[in-house]
């Protein structure tokens, strides 16, 4: 990923620690993953957990993100979603799964009458097998 395409300076430093972790196999494990390794990041992060049919489900909503968006999705299925975001975020989740790959997004949408523009990180990280196990989602608002 052409690191030109990221604009917010948390989701580039975030993305170079990313890239640290994949040590001589270049797979992040997802096992050595722990919030201490992911704090300055934690307010605006989502951990999905990739069932072994490959469907996601929130293990992890930051603070800042559920009082942004107005809910915590921990626990849930994007299957509780309208169906137009369900649709943007399962293709997103389903890429990164099936490609191994990151994913970087920038939308613009109305927030309760607010006009916002936020950009959105996507990394895999791996289990022993090298199938993605879990999706960290960083999101943060452009100013």
């Amino acid at each position: 990923m052409d690191m030109n395409l990221l604009h917010h300076p948390q989701l580039i430093s975030l993305r170079r620690w990313w890239l640290a972790q994949g040590g001589s196999a270049g797979l992040p494990s997802a096992a050595d993953l722990s919030p201490a390794m992911l704090r300055p990041w934690l307010d605006n992060l989502v951990v999905v957990d990739i069932d072994p049919a490959g469907e996601p489900r929130y293990a992890y909503y930051g603070a800042n993100l559920a009082a942004a968006f107005g809910t915590d999705m921990v626990g849930r299925s994007i299957d509780q979603l309208p169906n137009t975001q369900r649709a943007i975020l399962a293709r997103e989740y389903d890429t990164v799964r099936r490609d191994s790959t990151t994913l970087v997004r920038r939308y613009t949408a109305d927030f309760d009458g607010q006009t916002q523009t936020w950009e959105r990180l996507l990394l895999p990280f791996f289990d022993g097998d090298g199938a993605v196990e879990k999706i960290i989602v960083a999101v943060y608002r452009l100013e």
